[in-house]
């Protein structure tokens, strides 16, 4: 008699990126070692140049694992070490993470399970109330009950993601050759999370698992939401390369872009006393609201000199350097 052949078991690459984050990696390894479901895992540890202990706690930490790869460069910044990471993955999904987070123990095999019920590439969940670092990281899993979530099938995500970041790379999972296909991070931008979200995006649908996958810290080091300036300007500057990358981009689409990364900027420098109605940001929303400025690839990049104004920000690349992303057909 024949038997039934089994399907294979799904592999799962979890990338993670991490500089300076010896005092939270116990949180981060008590996570990815809790991981419910039945598949093959390899882990990916990209060390960006850390200064601290990160790389040899880290190998202490994941000692008798298999399937570990530990990674030391030169700090590059998270979208370059994240890229690191994706050309090393070998399995058929990838799972990136923060260095800092907490993976909940049912968060990649619910992420799978919308990937594999809505035929999206692309899943993505929720993050749920910070962990205090002077806790135990079992404790911190032990306190997030698990609450099942309805499962969204989202054929509009590239409209949500340019209204406003939906994601960050702790929150969701997606098919490999579709992390592959998008090009990865765009390393002419320094943080990673809004264009790798851009990219997917422009790809197709996306499943959004309402219900909490991830805990971050309330307070690390070396953490990079701390740096709100940055993340702004980061987020502009992707919407900038964005627009080089795709030059068909509906004229609608374009507008659009340039007035969030315009009011963007304006609500910054009104928050930081230089947005009066006399100002270049606030001349600049207006002109793009009006459509009395083209909507440009230079014109969205002009955005981003509001947050240096403020604050030390770091940029890979030189403005508007060579395309890296394939050009992709647009889904709006």
């Amino acid at each position: 008699m024949i038997s039934a052949v089994e399907p294979r078991m799904p592999s799962i690459s979890y990338v993670v990126t991490v500089y300076n984050k010896a005092p939270v990696l116990p949180f981060l390894i008590a996570g990815l070692s809790a991981q419910e479901g039945n598949f093959e895992r390899e882990f990916i540890f990209i060390d960006d140049g850390s200064t601290d202990d990160t790389a040899s706690l880290l190998r202490g930490l994941t000692a008798g694992w298999r399937e570990v790869t530990i990674v030391s460069q030169p700090n590059k910044g998270p979208a370059v070490a994240l890229n690191a990471g994706f050309r090393r993955a070998r399995g058929d999904l990838i799972k990136p993470m923060d260095g800092d987070d907490i993976l909940l123990p049912w968060a990649t095999r619910r992420l799978f399970e919308a990937i594999e019920t809505t035929g999206c590439a692309v899943a993505f969940g929720l993050p749920t109330l910070p962990y205090a670092l002077a806790g135990q990281p079992e404790d911190a899993i032990a306190a997030c009950v698990y609450q099942p979530g309805r499962i969204e099938r989202r054929d509009d995500m590239l409209r949500r993601s340019l209204q406003r970041a939906q994601t960050n790379p702790s929150t969701w999972l997606a098919r490999a050759d579709t992390v592959r296909r998008s090009g990865g991070c765009d390393e002419r931008v320094f943080i990673q999370d809004y264009s790798i979200e851009l990219r997917l995006a422009v790809l197709g649908c996306v499943a959004h698992l309402h219900e909490a996958i991830v805990r971050s810290p309330a307070a690390a080091p070396s953490r990079l939401s701390d740096n709100q300036a940055q993340i702004l300007h980061d987020m502009n500057l992707a919407l900038a390369y964005f627009l080089a990358d795709h030059p068909v981009l509906p004229r609608h689409v374009a507008r659009f872009v340039f007035v969030r990364a315009a009011s963007r900027a304006w609500h910054w420098s009104r928050r930081h006393g230089s947005g009066g109605l006399a100002s270049t940001e606030f001349r600049r929303t207006c002109g793009a609201r009006l459509g009395l400025l083209r909507s440009t690839p230079t014109n969205v990049l002009a955005t981003c000199a509001a947050f240096a104004k403020t604050n030390s920000i770091r940029v890979p690349l030189a403005p508007l350097a060579r395309v890296t992303c394939p050009l992709q057909p647009i889904r709006t």
